[in-house]
């Protein structure tokens, strides 16, 4: 038996059972197998599954907040962290550090505002540390004028999720006057893969 389609839009061929065994044959499907398709699809077992984790990856971020940190030319201070939004890394306000408690690659991004009121020239540099040790730094230097710049470090870094940690820093090397990294900067720490 064929199904049929007839002219007003109905179909014929089907009893009360649904679609009787070998009513579709190859050229009904154009093609698509060389058999007939009979009886019901195989259910699929979830215990022949393999390699398919239910559960969710561990999310392993940190948004940084940094407050006004002043540098009258004595070397590189650390920006002062005022508020961290975090899973899976500790933020230290106290120390102004992030420490992953997960091990893996992690992407370090570090946005530095930083403001001058005085003319005359200055160079600023802004800097990632792992373990107190410089990792990167940039910098970037004003003509005689006031006003504002900002810094973007970008580093990726192993850390071995129990006591690496990271801290923001920064200079600037006009002597008798001082600048600041301004409340504006922010921070932010990804995990990229898991050790």
């Amino acid at each position: 038996m064929a199904i049929q389609i007839n002219g007003n839009g109905t179909i014929t061929g089907i009893s009360n059972g649904g679609l009787p065994d070998g009513c579709i044959l190859d050229a009904d499907i154009n093609g698509m197998a060389a058999s007939k398709l009979t009886g019901a699809l195989p259910a699929i077992s979830g215990a022949n599954l393999t390699g398919i984790s239910t559960s969710s990856p561990t999310e392993t971020y940190a948004h940084v907040q940094f407050g006004d940190t002043y540098d009258s030319n004595s070397g590189y201070v650390r920006h002062n962290i005022v508020s961290v939004e975090s899973s899976g890394i500790t933020g230290d306000t106290s120390n102004d550090r992030l420490t992953p408690t997960v091990a893996g690659f992690y992407l370090v991004i570090y946005n530095a505002c930083w403001q001058w009121s005085y003319t005359g020239g200055t160079t600023a540099y802004s800097a990632v540390y792992k373990n107190g040790s410089q990792w990167q730094r940039a910098a970037f230097a004003h003509g005689s004028y006031a006003g504002s710049g900002q810094i973007t470090i970008l580093i990726g870094m192993s850390m071995n999720g129990s006591s690496d940690y990271v801290d923001f820093r920064g200079y600037e090397n006009r002597s008798n006057a001082t600048a600041h990294m301004t409340a504006l900067s922010r921070a932010a720490m990804f995990l990229l893969k898991e050790s």
